[in-house]
């Protein structure tokens, strides 16, 4: 627990598998609550990090934090009474935490979290720059994040290679032996190895990241290789 709170306080931004505007944007301030899969290093194992952001409606009590969340979901996360608590910039103990205050939490599986951001004012705490990294990087599984814009979103991320292309469906086989078959849409924003490309530029073994809003067809597919 905490090799991962040191990589998620970690200051560097490295390269991930979508642009790195797109992942300031689905884990960036307008994010509600996420639920991301990665595969720790070549290991296999596979690691559930949830993600929450609201505020907290009461103050740490019985080894755990409580949240209204910007859509108005009531949760409760469970939080180590020794956890790192960056307030407004600073480190303090979670027992300063006050009713009010803005607080984003992660933690992994069933595990307490051991690390909270919190701010004093309106504006909801941002994510280590390294989060990123570790979430959305290319030890990506799947993910669905929660979020509120002019209308809310349930996007859900998939990541793999491709298996099969179908002339509206990607089959991509996951990091953790998933094969799953993403529909896309026929006007999908494409990118391969970077630059805007076709839907059928796409090829089997290329790895490949789709994004989704709820049941719609992916509009948006991130490629690499040849």
């Amino acid at each position: 627990m905490l090799a991962c709170a040191a990589v998620l306080a970690a200051p560097a931004l490295g390269a991930g598998v979508l642009p790195s505007a797109m992942s300031s944007y689905l884990l960036g301030p307008k994010m509600i609550r996420a639920e991301i899969l990665v595969i720790k290093g070549n290991t296999g194992v596979q690691r559930d990090f949830r993600l929450d952001r609201g505020r907290l409606v009461k103050r740490y009590a019985a080894g755990s934090l409580s949240l209204l969340e910007r859509d108005g979901t009531k949760t409760t996360v469970k939080v180590t009474s020794n956890a790192r608590v960056v307030l407004n910039g600073r480190t303090v103990n979670v027992r300063r935490l006050r009713a009010g205050m803005q607080i984003a939490v992660s933690h992994e599986g069933a595990l307490p979290a051991v690390s909270v951001y919190a701010n004093t004012g309106k504006t909801a705490p941002k994510w280590p720059a390294a989060t990123g990294v570790l979430l959305l990087g290319n030890k990506l599984v799947r993910g669905e994040i929660v979020l509120q814009d002019t209308a809310a979103h349930d996007y859900r991320l998939d990541h793999g290679r491709i298996k099969q292309i179908g002339l509206t469906t990607l089959v991509i086989h996951e990091a953790d032996g998933t094969d799953v078959s993403v529909e896309v849409s026929t006007t999908a924003h494409v990118k391969l190895n970077g630059k805007n490309a076709g839907y059928f530029e796409l090829r089997k073994g290329m790895m490949a990241t789709t994004m989704r809003d709820g049941d719609k067809p992916a509009d948006q597919v991130y490629a690499t290789g040849k």
